[in-house]
């Protein structure tokens, strides 16, 4: 008989985030490994009101605990320096207002559970996940992924707030029976900024990828062009992200140097017209095709038709995780141009892998005429994918067995 457990996450479906992705992939395979998850998720209007784009509302398979003062709280969220005041006040996110009052009605709307298991960012699901665990007097495994200890935005705030941050992350890992993250350079950090951190008690589970079947035809790829694919969003802050210009604009000078008129730099995901405009200016060849926001399905597709696809990353704080796995199963040819970390690690294991790092772009042209003159000769053969890599099925396998050693470990 499965074991029912409460799920708590901030980032669940109709949400469409990267983050989601790991979450379905823990609905889908934890029943399997004999868990029975009860969700306790943000209400849509939280859903909205975090993801800032348009949002269908659609009824969510979930318990959705909301208080009287959210309408408000989100309300007071969109007025010009309440805002601002919110965000200094706040540690580390706005949704902590909503999962303080969601753990006591969680609570109560809940069926009896044997454990919780949490999972953040956004870190205001930790606030959560805590409450509920304290409140039902039962164990809690709490998973992070992107600790705010590491976040950009956060650590560039003042003394004051980064220290109160830190307290903030201390007191919630300090408070679960058990913590997941997800590299060991991720791991090891944690138990160096908080020594209280049990080793024994901290674990790493990895990303994974989906095992699903690709159809490269979705994409509208001339194939009469060498494609260059990079999908994803910007680096850094979303008011950085607004005025910065396009990463990919960081291949175009090496892609000048091919033949013009044979390359095609196909950027998926989303970008303003202020972006788009700024990297225009850089694309003297003409070779952008922007696609847009498009379907999971599709961007997978897109990173299977590509001739490579792009990884980037220009913070030595930020993990590229789940991508790295996906593009390893579905990716061609991969150039990755990113700093010291575990994931430069796994890519650099693979053949398949063009690494550049951050100081190395000046061996850019070189790199991208070697991929072009084997595309143009047709030596040009799709590898085995790695074995040493995790599907999203092993990946929740990891998670299941920390929630046996949290529940095994409550019952002696």
């Amino acid at each position: 008989m499965n074991r029912r457990i409460a799920y708590v996450t901030g980032r669940f479906p109709p949400m469409r985030t990267s983050g989601t992705y790991r979450v379905e992939a823990v609905m889908r395979y934890l029943v399997s490994y004999g868990f029975d998850p009860e969700v306790v998720t943000l209400p849509n209007d939280w859903m909205s009101f975090q993801a800032r784009r348009d949002h269908d509302g659609d009824e969510v398979p979930a318990i959705q605990p909301e208080a009287r003062s959210d309408n408000l709280v989100r309300y007071l969220s969109t007025v010009r320096y309440v805002n601002w005041a919110q965000r200094e006040i706040m540690v580390p996110d706005l949704l902590a207002f909503w999962a303080r009052s969601a753990a006591g009605v969680a609570a109560v709307e809940l069926p009896e559970v044997e454990l919780v298991y949490g999972t953040a960012p956004p870190f205001g699901a930790m606030v959560a996940s805590h409450g509920l665990a304290k409140r039902l007097e039962v164990p809690l495994v709490q998973e992070i992924r992107d600790p705010p200890s590491f976040d950009r935005a956060l650590r560039s705030r003042s003394a004051v707030f980064r220290k109160r941050m830190i307290g903030f992350e201390r007191k919630y890992l300090t408070g679960a029976d058990h913590v997941i993250t997800v590299t060991p350079r991720t791991r090891q950090r944690l138990l160096n900024l908080h020594r209280d951190l049990d080793p024994g008690r901290v674990h790493v589970v990895t990303n994974g990828y989906p095992d699903i079947k690709v159809d490269p035809s979705l994409s509208d790829r001339d194939p009469e062009k060498f494609t260059i694919t990079y999908v994803g969003t910007f680096q850094g802050s979303v008011k950085a992200r607004e005025s910065s210009l396009f990463t990919p604009a960081t291949l175009l000078p090496a892609i000048a140097r091919l033949p013009e008129g044979k390359v095609e730099l196909r950027i998926v995901g989303r970008a303003t017209t202020r972006q788009r405009n700024a990297i225009h200016e850089l694309d003297s060849n003409h070779t952008l095709n922007f696609t847009g926001v498009v379907p999971r399905e599709q961007a997978l597709a897109e990173i299977a038709a590509a001739d490579i696809a792009v990884i980037l990353a220009d913070d030595d704080d930020w993990w590229i995780g789940r991508k790295a796995f996906e593009y390893l199963r579905y990716a061609h040819t991969i150039l990755a141009i990113v700093p010291p970390g575990d994931t430069t690690d796994l890519l650099a294991a693979h053949s398949r892998v063009d690494l550049v790092p951050l100081d190395g772009l000046l061996e850019l042209p070189g790199i991208l005429r070697n991929r072009y003159d084997q595309w143009a000769s047709g030596d040009w053969q799709r590898g085995p994918v790695p074995l040493d890599i995790q599907t999203d099925e092993s990946c929740v396998s990891g998670i299941a067995r920390v929630l046996k050693i949290a529940l095994g470990s409550a019952s002696t």
